[in-house]
Protein backbone atom coordinates (compact mmCIF):
# COMPACT_ATOMS: atom_id res chain seq x y z
CA UNK A 1 0.00 0.00 0.00
CA UNK A 2 1.16 3.67 -0.65
CA UNK A 3 -0.07 6.58 0.89
CA UNK A 4 -1.31 8.95 -1.99
CA UNK A 5 -4.37 11.26 -3.11
CA UNK A 6 -4.18 10.12 -6.68
CA UNK A 7 -7.33 8.18 -6.11
CA UNK A 8 -9.61 11.30 -6.45
CA UNK A 9 -12.33 10.27 -8.69
CA UNK A 10 -12.05 12.13 -12.44
CA UNK A 11 -14.88 13.46 -14.25
CA UNK A 12 -15.37 13.53 -17.51
CA UNK A 13 -15.99 16.88 -19.62
CA UNK A 14 -19.76 16.58 -20.20
CA UNK A 15 -19.90 15.59 -17.12
CA UNK A 16 -18.43 18.58 -15.36
CA UNK A 17 -20.16 20.73 -18.25
CA UNK A 18 -23.47 19.17 -17.19
CA UNK A 19 -22.63 20.14 -13.46
CA UNK A 20 -22.03 23.70 -14.27
CA UNK A 21 -25.09 24.33 -16.40
CA UNK A 22 -27.23 22.38 -13.59
CA UNK A 23 -25.42 25.01 -10.71
CA UNK A 24 -26.95 27.91 -13.03
CA UNK A 25 -30.18 26.21 -13.70
CA UNK A 26 -31.11 25.34 -10.30
CA UNK A 27 -30.49 29.37 -8.60
CA UNK A 28 -33.36 30.06 -11.21
CA UNK A 29 -35.83 28.30 -9.85
CA UNK A 30 -38.00 28.96 -6.79
CA UNK A 31 -36.09 29.25 -3.55
CA UNK A 32 -33.01 28.53 -5.92
CA UNK A 33 -30.72 29.56 -3.34
CA UNK A 34 -31.54 27.47 -1.57
CA UNK A 35 -31.37 24.21 -4.41
CA UNK A 36 -27.92 26.03 -5.64
CA UNK A 37 -26.63 26.07 -1.95
CA UNK A 38 -28.14 22.11 -1.80
CA UNK A 39 -26.20 21.56 -4.98
CA UNK A 40 -22.86 23.18 -4.76
CA UNK A 41 -22.81 21.43 -1.22
CA UNK A 42 -23.16 18.02 -3.02
CA UNK A 43 -20.60 18.42 -5.31
CA UNK A 44 -18.34 19.21 -2.60
CA UNK A 45 -19.37 16.13 -0.61
CA UNK A 46 -18.37 14.12 -3.74
CA UNK A 47 -15.02 15.88 -3.76
CA UNK A 48 -14.32 15.86 -0.21
CA UNK A 49 -15.14 12.06 0.14
CA UNK A 50 -15.10 10.36 -2.66
CA UNK A 51 -11.80 8.00 -3.17
CA UNK A 52 -11.53 4.97 -5.85
CA UNK A 53 -9.72 1.54 -3.52
CA UNK A 54 -11.67 3.09 -0.37
CA UNK A 55 -14.42 1.53 1.37
CA UNK A 56 -17.24 3.32 -0.26
CA UNK A 57 -19.46 3.88 3.16
CA UNK A 58 -18.55 7.35 3.80
CA UNK A 59 -19.61 8.53 0.84
CA UNK A 60 -22.89 6.96 0.51
CA UNK A 61 -23.91 8.24 4.02
CA UNK A 62 -23.18 11.71 3.02
CA UNK A 63 -24.85 11.85 -0.68
CA UNK A 64 -27.90 10.00 1.65
CA UNK A 65 -28.12 12.57 4.34
CA UNK A 66 -27.80 15.46 1.82
CA UNK A 67 -30.61 13.56 -0.18
CA UNK A 68 -32.91 14.36 3.00
CA UNK A 69 -32.19 17.86 3.43
CA UNK A 70 -32.43 18.53 -0.10
CA UNK A 71 -35.67 16.78 -0.66
CA UNK A 72 -37.06 19.44 1.92
CA UNK A 73 -36.74 22.50 -0.71
CA UNK A 74 -38.17 19.69 -3.31
CA UNK A 75 -41.29 19.11 -1.50
CA UNK A 76 -41.84 23.13 -0.99
CA UNK A 77 -40.77 23.30 -4.57
CA UNK A 78 -43.40 21.53 -5.28
CA UNK A 79 -45.89 22.89 -3.57
CA UNK A 80 -45.02 26.34 -4.98
CA UNK A 81 -44.75 27.52 -1.41
CA UNK A 82 -41.40 29.70 -0.02
CA UNK A 83 -38.96 27.58 1.82
CA UNK A 84 -39.79 29.07 5.69
CA UNK A 85 -43.92 28.33 4.53
CA UNK A 86 -44.18 25.86 7.56
CA UNK A 87 -41.83 27.17 9.43
CA UNK A 88 -39.89 30.24 10.17
CA UNK A 89 -36.20 28.85 10.13
CA UNK A 90 -36.83 26.45 7.27
CA UNK A 91 -33.77 28.18 5.16
CA UNK A 92 -32.36 28.59 8.16
CA UNK A 93 -32.35 25.04 8.60
CA UNK A 94 -31.32 23.94 5.47
CA UNK A 95 -28.12 25.99 5.32
CA UNK A 96 -27.27 24.79 8.81
CA UNK A 97 -27.32 21.26 7.62
CA UNK A 98 -25.49 21.77 4.11
CA UNK A 99 -22.57 23.43 6.33
CA UNK A 100 -22.84 20.83 8.92
CA UNK A 101 -22.44 18.03 6.41
CA UNK A 102 -19.28 19.64 5.01
CA UNK A 103 -17.75 19.83 8.19
CA UNK A 104 -18.26 16.64 9.26
CA UNK A 105 -17.21 15.18 5.79
CA UNK A 106 -13.79 17.24 5.68
CA UNK A 107 -13.28 16.20 9.65
CA UNK A 108 -13.73 12.12 8.43
CA UNK A 109 -11.75 12.83 5.23
CA UNK A 110 -8.85 14.41 6.96
CA UNK A 111 -8.48 11.58 9.74
CA UNK A 112 -8.74 8.55 7.42
CA UNK A 113 -6.22 11.03 4.37
CA UNK A 114 -3.01 9.63 5.64
CA UNK A 115 -3.90 5.91 5.71
CA UNK A 116 -2.20 3.45 2.93
CA UNK A 117 -4.33 3.12 -0.32
CA UNK A 118 -4.38 -0.27 -1.68
CA UNK A 119 -3.34 -0.53 -5.35
CA UNK A 120 -5.26 -2.97 -8.32
CA UNK A 121 -2.19 -5.86 -7.77
CA UNK A 122 -2.92 -6.19 -3.66
CA UNK A 123 -6.69 -6.19 -4.18
CA UNK A 124 -5.87 -9.24 -6.79
CA UNK A 125 -3.74 -11.07 -4.76
CA UNK A 126 -5.85 -10.65 -1.64
CA UNK A 127 -9.17 -12.00 -3.92
CA UNK A 128 -6.94 -15.07 -4.87
CA UNK A 129 -6.51 -16.11 -0.81
CA UNK A 130 -10.00 -16.10 -0.46
CA UNK A 131 -11.78 -20.08 -1.75
CA UNK A 132 -15.33 -19.13 -3.28
CA UNK A 133 -16.94 -21.54 -2.57
CA UNK A 134 -16.30 -21.60 1.09
CA UNK A 135 -17.70 -18.06 1.15
CA UNK A 136 -20.68 -18.24 -0.56
CA UNK A 137 -21.65 -21.04 1.96
CA UNK A 138 -21.30 -18.12 4.79
CA UNK A 139 -23.52 -16.12 3.01
CA UNK A 140 -25.71 -18.46 2.75
CA UNK A 141 -25.55 -19.64 6.17
CA UNK A 142 -25.45 -16.53 7.71
CA UNK A 143 -28.36 -15.46 6.08
CA UNK A 144 -30.79 -18.34 6.71
CA UNK A 145 -29.49 -18.31 10.56
CA UNK A 146 -29.59 -14.99 11.51
CA UNK A 147 -32.68 -14.61 9.83
CA UNK A 148 -34.81 -17.12 11.19
CA UNK A 149 -33.02 -16.30 14.86
CA UNK A 150 -34.27 -12.69 14.70
CA UNK A 151 -38.16 -14.05 13.25
CA UNK A 152 -37.88 -17.01 16.11
CA UNK A 153 -37.07 -14.23 19.17
CA UNK A 154 -38.95 -11.22 17.45
CA UNK A 155 -36.88 -8.00 16.26
CA UNK A 156 -38.92 -6.56 19.34
CA UNK A 157 -37.88 -8.31 21.78
CA UNK A 158 -35.23 -6.93 24.69
CA UNK A 159 -32.74 -8.82 22.39
CA UNK A 160 -33.96 -6.82 19.11
CA UNK A 161 -30.25 -4.39 19.56
CA UNK A 162 -27.69 -7.77 19.88
CA UNK A 163 -29.86 -9.67 17.06
CA UNK A 164 -29.58 -6.53 14.70
CA UNK A 165 -25.88 -6.33 15.16
CA UNK A 166 -25.32 -10.07 14.77
CA UNK A 167 -27.85 -10.05 11.87
CA UNK A 168 -25.53 -7.69 9.93
CA UNK A 169 -22.92 -10.20 9.87
CA UNK A 170 -23.70 -11.49 6.69
CA UNK A 171 -23.09 -8.42 4.87
CA UNK A 172 -19.78 -8.97 5.76
CA UNK A 173 -19.56 -12.39 3.55
CA UNK A 174 -21.88 -10.45 0.83
CA UNK A 175 -19.48 -7.41 0.38
CA UNK A 176 -16.21 -9.80 0.30
CA UNK A 177 -18.27 -11.85 -2.34
CA UNK A 178 -18.96 -8.95 -4.19
CA UNK A 179 -15.41 -8.02 -3.91
CA UNK A 180 -14.09 -10.78 -4.99
CA UNK A 181 -16.27 -12.31 -7.87
CA UNK A 182 -15.62 -8.60 -9.50
CA UNK A 183 -11.81 -8.90 -8.95
CA UNK A 184 -11.49 -12.27 -10.31
CA UNK A 185 -13.90 -11.76 -12.91
CA UNK A 186 -16.19 -14.72 -11.93
CA UNK A 187 -20.17 -15.61 -10.78
CA UNK A 188 -20.72 -12.19 -11.60
CA UNK A 189 -24.40 -13.55 -12.88
CA UNK A 190 -24.19 -15.07 -9.49
CA UNK A 191 -23.88 -12.24 -7.30
CA UNK A 192 -26.64 -10.57 -9.41
CA UNK A 193 -29.38 -13.71 -8.53
CA UNK A 194 -28.07 -12.75 -4.83
CA UNK A 195 -29.24 -9.35 -5.32
CA UNK A 196 -32.19 -10.07 -6.60
CA UNK A 197 -32.72 -12.44 -3.77
CA UNK A 198 -32.23 -9.94 -1.34
CA UNK A 199 -34.41 -7.28 -2.56
CA UNK A 200 -37.47 -9.15 -2.61
CA UNK A 201 -37.15 -11.17 0.30
CA UNK A 202 -36.51 -7.52 2.00
CA UNK A 203 -40.10 -6.92 1.83
CA UNK A 204 -40.66 -9.54 3.78
CA UNK A 205 -40.48 -7.24 7.37
CA UNK A 206 -42.26 -4.56 8.85
CA UNK A 207 -40.00 -1.86 7.61
CA UNK A 208 -38.31 -1.96 4.07
CA UNK A 209 -35.29 -3.39 4.16
CA UNK A 210 -35.37 -4.18 0.67
CA UNK A 211 -32.98 -1.18 0.85
CA UNK A 212 -30.20 -2.20 2.70
CA UNK A 213 -29.11 -5.14 -0.44
CA UNK A 214 -29.12 -1.70 -2.90
CA UNK A 215 -26.84 0.48 -0.24
CA UNK A 216 -24.75 -1.89 0.16
CA UNK A 217 -24.36 -2.58 -3.45
CA UNK A 218 -24.04 0.96 -4.15
CA UNK A 219 -20.76 0.98 -1.27
CA UNK A 220 -19.46 -2.22 -3.29
CA UNK A 221 -19.19 -0.25 -6.33
CA UNK A 222 -18.19 3.11 -5.19
CA UNK A 223 -14.95 0.90 -4.43
CA UNK A 224 -13.92 0.40 -7.96
CA UNK A 225 -14.85 3.37 -9.99
CA UNK A 226 -11.90 5.44 -10.82
CA UNK A 227 -13.57 7.71 -13.72
CA UNK A 228 -17.15 8.85 -14.25
CA UNK A 229 -17.90 8.94 -17.64
CA UNK A 230 -21.17 10.66 -19.44
CA UNK A 231 -22.80 7.39 -19.88
CA UNK A 232 -21.62 5.92 -16.35
CA UNK A 233 -23.71 9.10 -14.79
CA UNK A 234 -26.50 8.51 -17.31
CA UNK A 235 -27.17 5.00 -16.11
CA UNK A 236 -26.71 6.39 -12.53
CA UNK A 237 -29.63 9.14 -12.68
CA UNK A 238 -31.64 6.01 -14.61
CA UNK A 239 -31.14 3.96 -11.76
CA UNK A 240 -32.10 7.12 -9.12
CA UNK A 241 -35.45 7.37 -11.29
CA UNK A 242 -35.91 3.84 -10.94
CA UNK A 243 -35.63 3.36 -7.51
CA UNK A 244 -37.28 6.63 -6.73
CA UNK A 245 -40.30 5.21 -8.72
CA UNK A 246 -40.22 2.04 -6.30
CA UNK A 247 -40.11 3.78 -3.08
CA UNK A 248 -42.96 6.16 -3.87
CA UNK A 249 -44.63 2.93 -4.95
CA UNK A 250 -43.44 1.51 -1.42
CA UNK A 251 -45.25 4.84 0.61
CA UNK A 252 -48.20 4.15 -1.85
CA UNK A 253 -48.91 0.79 0.00
CA UNK A 254 -46.83 0.46 2.94
CA UNK A 255 -49.54 1.61 5.04
CA UNK A 256 -52.09 -1.35 4.55
CA UNK A 257 -49.34 -3.83 3.93
CA UNK A 258 -48.09 -3.21 7.65
CA UNK A 259 -51.45 -3.08 9.07
CA UNK A 260 -51.82 -6.75 7.09
CA UNK A 261 -48.77 -7.93 8.16
CA UNK A 262 -48.91 -6.89 12.00
CA UNK A 263 -52.76 -8.22 12.32
CA UNK A 264 -53.93 -4.92 12.93
CA UNK A 265 -51.43 -4.66 16.03
CA UNK A 266 -49.94 -1.33 15.29
CA UNK A 267 -47.06 -2.63 16.11
CA UNK A 268 -43.72 -3.41 14.42
CA UNK A 269 -44.09 -7.65 14.59
CA UNK A 270 -45.08 -9.82 11.05
CA UNK A 271 -47.94 -11.98 12.07
CA UNK A 272 -48.28 -13.76 8.33
CA UNK A 273 -46.56 -16.19 6.01
CA UNK A 274 -44.28 -15.18 3.41
CA UNK A 275 -47.57 -16.33 1.23
CA UNK A 276 -49.45 -14.19 2.87
CA UNK A 277 -47.62 -11.05 2.84
CA UNK A 278 -46.43 -11.05 -0.59
CA UNK A 279 -50.13 -12.05 -1.58
CA UNK A 280 -51.13 -9.05 0.18
CA UNK A 281 -48.52 -6.82 -2.04
CA UNK A 282 -49.95 -7.96 -4.83
CA UNK A 283 -53.09 -7.10 -4.12
CA UNK A 284 -52.42 -3.67 -3.43
CA UNK A 285 -50.17 -3.16 -6.40
CA UNK A 286 -53.01 -3.95 -8.54
CA UNK A 287 -55.26 -1.65 -6.78
CA UNK A 288 -53.20 1.19 -7.03
CA UNK A 289 -54.39 4.58 -9.04
CA UNK A 290 -52.86 7.82 -9.87
CA UNK A 291 -54.35 9.94 -7.21
CA UNK A 292 -52.92 7.13 -4.82
CA UNK A 293 -49.53 8.46 -6.04
CA UNK A 294 -50.42 11.87 -6.18
CA UNK A 295 -51.29 11.39 -2.18
CA UNK A 296 -48.07 9.26 -1.59
CA UNK A 297 -46.06 11.85 -3.03
CA UNK A 298 -46.69 14.33 -0.35
CA UNK A 299 -46.13 11.29 2.28
CA UNK A 300 -42.87 10.43 0.80
CA UNK A 301 -41.57 13.67 0.66
CA UNK A 302 -42.36 14.55 3.85
CA UNK A 303 -40.66 11.15 5.33
CA UNK A 304 -37.48 11.19 3.22
CA UNK A 305 -36.97 14.96 4.07
CA UNK A 306 -36.48 15.49 8.15
CA UNK A 307 -34.98 18.92 7.85
CA UNK A 308 -38.43 20.43 9.05
CA UNK A 309 -37.89 18.64 12.38
CA UNK A 310 -34.56 20.45 12.65
CA UNK A 311 -36.77 24.04 11.25
CA UNK A 312 -39.41 23.51 14.00
CA UNK A 313 -37.19 23.03 17.36
CA UNK A 314 -34.95 26.07 16.21
CA UNK A 315 -38.32 27.85 16.24
CA UNK A 316 -39.29 26.90 19.61
CA UNK A 317 -35.38 26.75 20.87
CA UNK A 318 -33.81 29.62 23.03
CA UNK A 319 -37.20 31.53 21.86
CA UNK A 320 -39.33 29.05 24.23
CA UNK A 321 -36.89 26.88 25.54
CA UNK A 322 -33.49 27.41 26.67
CA UNK A 323 -30.65 26.02 25.62
CA UNK A 324 -29.35 22.60 26.99
CA UNK A 325 -25.06 23.69 27.33
CA UNK A 326 -24.36 20.52 26.40
CA UNK A 327 -26.66 18.33 28.77
CA UNK A 328 -28.63 16.58 25.61
CA UNK A 329 -25.38 15.43 24.22
CA UNK A 330 -24.49 14.26 27.57
CA UNK A 331 -27.19 12.44 28.58
CA UNK A 332 -27.00 10.33 24.98
CA UNK A 333 -23.40 9.48 25.62
CA UNK A 334 -24.09 8.66 29.37
CA UNK A 335 -27.40 6.62 28.79
CA UNK A 336 -25.07 4.42 25.59
CA UNK A 337 -21.96 3.83 28.35
CA UNK A 338 -24.30 2.79 30.91
CA UNK A 339 -24.75 -1.00 30.51
CA UNK A 340 -28.37 -1.93 31.61
CA UNK A 341 -26.86 -4.84 33.39
CA UNK A 342 -25.12 -2.50 36.12
CA UNK A 343 -27.77 0.53 35.66
CA UNK A 344 -31.06 -1.46 35.70
CA UNK A 345 -33.34 2.01 36.41
CA UNK A 346 -31.70 3.76 33.41
CA UNK A 347 -35.13 3.91 31.96
CA UNK A 348 -36.04 2.89 27.91
CA UNK A 349 -35.02 5.16 24.71
CA UNK A 350 -38.14 7.02 22.90
CA UNK A 351 -37.28 8.88 20.68
CA UNK A 352 -40.26 10.52 19.50
CA UNK A 353 -41.23 11.86 22.99
CA UNK A 354 -37.72 13.80 23.03
CA UNK A 355 -38.71 14.73 19.06
CA UNK A 356 -42.58 15.59 20.54
CA UNK A 357 -40.28 17.70 23.43
CA UNK A 358 -38.45 19.98 21.03
CA UNK A 359 -40.35 20.31 18.33
CA UNK A 360 -43.02 20.82 19.90
CA UNK A 361 -45.62 18.20 17.98
CA UNK A 362 -47.51 15.42 18.85
CA UNK A 363 -46.58 12.24 16.80
CA UNK A 364 -47.62 8.67 18.51
CA UNK A 365 -44.47 6.58 19.52
CA UNK A 366 -43.25 2.86 19.63
CA UNK A 367 -46.63 1.88 20.90
CA UNK A 368 -48.57 2.90 18.28
CA UNK A 369 -45.84 0.88 15.73
CA UNK A 370 -44.11 4.23 14.71
CA UNK A 371 -41.11 6.17 15.83
CA UNK A 372 -40.10 9.68 14.86
CA UNK A 373 -36.71 11.41 15.65
CA UNK A 374 -35.02 14.88 15.08
CA UNK A 375 -31.55 14.50 13.59
CA UNK A 376 -28.73 14.48 15.41
CA UNK A 377 -27.35 17.65 14.19
CA UNK A 378 -30.28 19.29 16.36
CA UNK A 379 -28.68 17.72 19.30
CA UNK A 380 -25.78 20.24 18.92
CA UNK A 381 -27.94 23.14 18.16
CA UNK A 382 -30.48 22.20 21.06
CA UNK A 383 -27.14 22.06 23.25
CA UNK A 384 -25.14 25.13 21.78
CA UNK A 385 -27.20 27.33 19.44
CA UNK A 386 -26.16 28.19 15.66
CA UNK A 387 -22.39 27.72 16.20
CA UNK A 388 -21.14 25.70 18.86
CA UNK A 389 -23.61 22.86 17.03
CA UNK A 390 -20.91 22.30 14.91
CA UNK A 391 -18.29 20.91 17.91
CA UNK A 392 -20.21 17.76 18.70
CA UNK A 393 -20.63 17.09 14.60
CA UNK A 394 -16.49 17.23 14.29
CA UNK A 395 -16.18 15.12 17.06
CA UNK A 396 -18.73 12.59 15.83
CA UNK A 397 -16.41 12.67 12.53
CA UNK A 398 -13.47 12.05 14.86
CA UNK A 399 -15.27 8.98 16.33
CA UNK A 400 -16.10 8.03 13.23
CA UNK A 401 -12.79 8.15 12.02
CA UNK A 402 -11.80 6.50 15.01
CA UNK A 403 -13.87 3.18 14.17
CA UNK A 404 -12.39 3.54 10.48
CA UNK A 405 -9.16 3.39 11.27
CA UNK A 406 -9.25 0.48 13.96
CA UNK A 407 -10.56 -1.97 11.10
CA UNK A 408 -8.93 -0.57 8.17
CA UNK A 409 -5.63 -0.89 9.89
CA UNK A 410 -6.31 -4.56 11.16
CA UNK A 411 -3.88 -6.10 9.33
CA UNK A 412 -4.02 -9.70 10.40
CA UNK A 413 -7.60 -10.54 8.25
CA UNK A 414 -7.52 -9.89 4.60
CA UNK A 415 -8.02 -6.39 2.88
CA UNK A 416 -11.56 -7.44 1.66
CA UNK A 417 -13.04 -8.31 5.13
CA UNK A 418 -11.41 -4.99 6.67
CA UNK A 419 -12.87 -3.37 4.17
CA UNK A 420 -16.65 -5.11 4.64
CA UNK A 421 -16.11 -4.31 8.22
CA UNK A 422 -15.79 -0.71 7.91
CA UNK A 423 -18.61 -0.58 5.25
CA UNK A 424 -20.95 -2.88 7.76
CA UNK A 425 -19.71 -0.98 11.07
CA UNK A 426 -20.68 3.18 9.93
CA UNK A 427 -23.28 1.97 7.75
CA UNK A 428 -26.11 3.18 10.74
CA UNK A 429 -24.54 6.70 9.63
CA UNK A 430 -26.20 6.47 6.63
CA UNK A 431 -29.48 8.14 8.10
CA UNK A 432 -29.39 12.46 8.70
CA UNK A 433 -32.79 11.15 10.57
CA UNK A 434 -31.08 9.20 13.24
CA UNK A 435 -31.16 10.45 16.90
CA UNK A 436 -28.14 11.18 18.35
CA UNK A 437 -28.84 8.77 21.19
CA UNK A 438 -29.68 6.12 18.84
CA UNK A 439 -26.66 7.14 16.48
CA UNK A 440 -24.03 7.17 18.90
CA UNK A 441 -25.40 3.46 20.26
CA UNK A 442 -25.53 1.57 17.29
CA UNK A 443 -22.04 2.91 16.06
CA UNK A 444 -21.07 1.85 19.61
CA UNK A 445 -22.22 -1.33 19.91
CA UNK A 446 -21.18 -2.20 16.56
CA UNK A 447 -17.50 -0.95 16.90
CA UNK A 448 -17.37 -3.26 20.42
CA UNK A 449 -18.82 -6.47 18.75
CA UNK A 450 -16.85 -6.02 15.55
CA UNK A 451 -13.73 -6.03 17.50
CA UNK A 452 -14.44 -9.05 19.30
CA UNK A 453 -15.02 -10.64 15.94
CA UNK A 454 -11.89 -9.11 14.01
CA UNK A 455 -9.96 -10.66 16.90
CA UNK A 456 -11.20 -13.72 18.08
CA UNK A 457 -13.82 -14.82 14.74
CA UNK A 458 -12.58 -13.43 12.00
CA UNK A 459 -8.85 -15.11 12.02
CA UNK A 460 -10.21 -18.78 12.63
CA UNK A 461 -13.24 -18.13 9.65
CA UNK A 462 -10.04 -16.43 7.83
CA UNK A 463 -8.14 -19.25 7.83
CA UNK A 464 -10.49 -21.51 6.85
CA UNK A 465 -11.43 -19.86 3.55
CA UNK A 466 -7.85 -19.75 2.79
CA UNK A 467 -7.70 -23.73 2.71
Amino acid sequence: MATSESNRIRLSGPISLTLIISCVAVSTMHNGIYMFCCLLTLFLLLFITWRSNRPGIITLCFVTQWTQVVTFVIWMNVYGVDINYLSKHGGTAVICSCIGLLVTASTITLGIKSLPVASWEQFNNQAKLINEKKLLFLYLYSTLFLGSLGLALGFNSGFSQILLTLSSVKWVFFLVLGYVSWINKKNRVLMIGIILFEFVSGFYSYFSSFKEVILYTIVFALTFIRNLSFKQFFYSMLAVVVLGFILLTWTSIKGEYRNFISNGKAQQVVEVSKTEAFGKIGTELSELTWEKYQVAINGFLYRLQYTLHMAYVMDRVPEMMPYEEGNLWWENISFVLKPRLFFPDKGTFDATSKTNKYTGLHFSGYSKGASFSIPYYVDGYIDFGYVGMFIPLILLGLYIVLIYRTFYMFKKLNLLIRFAFVNVVLYDFFSFEADGLYLFGRLTLLWIVFFFFSRFVFPRIQAWLYK
